[in-house]
């Protein structure tokens, strides 16, 4: 269950934030998500997830939703609420931002698909960095995010090897290239691993890789 709460609690409350449509404040929609939680951790609506009916986002995302449609706000939802809860409203804006907030031309599953992607990005990019730093590579990590994140997230174009080089104090254009090939491939790696644990096929996994990295460095 911990491991769903980490992966799936933005995605939920972005999906309640948009099936709400404004009628509910976002502590309403964390109290749902918590909720939630709770009636999986008491019962066994986690264990009714079947591989062979579909992705597991789409089982959570519909189950999550009959939990709203069947929830009374004042009169359960409040009572449903762990005491220090299991997702926080603070550290989900802390952590999302902006892609927390409900676009008017998505639906619920729309919402919880695109902020999902975003936090598997943002989680996989912190391990990357760990995993660098931890194997005193941060050049390595430097180098992905100045070239391939930062560019494609502000708009702007990517800066040449030699300006890397020089910024980062490389030996060479060829140092940068080559550190920055390896930085690609493994964090593509960590890409692939992720993704694959709910797709069906390596279609399926390529597709939503590229899913990702759009949802993300486009937000």
């Amino acid at each position: 269950l911990g491991e769903v709460i980490s992966i799936y609690g933005a995605p939920l409350f972005a999906f309640a934030r948009r099936q709400s449509h404004g009628m509910l404040v976002p502590e309403d929609c964390e109290d749902l998500v918590n909720g939630f939680f709770l009636k999986c951790l008491e019962g066994d609506v986690l264990q009714r997830a079947d591989q062979t009916k579909g992705r597991f986002r789409n089982f959570l995302a519909r189950s999550f939703k009959n939990y709203m449609l069947n929830v009374d706000r004042a009169a359960h939802t409040a009572k449903r609420s762990p005491r220090d809860g299991f997702v926080s409203l603070q550290s989900l804006t802390d952590d999302l931002g902006p892609a927390l907030e409900p676009r008017t031309e998505e639906t619920p599953e729309d919402a919880f698909e695109r902020v999902l992607r975003c936090s598997i990005f943002k989680r996989l990019l912190s391990a990357f960095e760990s995993r660098c730093l931890a194997a005193g590579q941060e050049k390595k990590y430097q180098l992905f995010l100045l070239h391939e994140i930062k560019p494609r997230m502000d708009g702007t174009p990517a800066p040449t090897y030699a300006e890397l080089a020089r910024e980062l104090h490389l030996a060479s254009e060829n140092a940068a290239n080559k550190i920055l090939l390896a930085a690609r491939e493994e964090f593509r790696s960590l890409l692939l691993a992720e993704v694959s644990r709910d797709c069906e096929s390596e279609k399926e996994i390529q597709v939503e890789c590229e899913f990702v990295l759009a949802s993300a460095l486009h937000e």
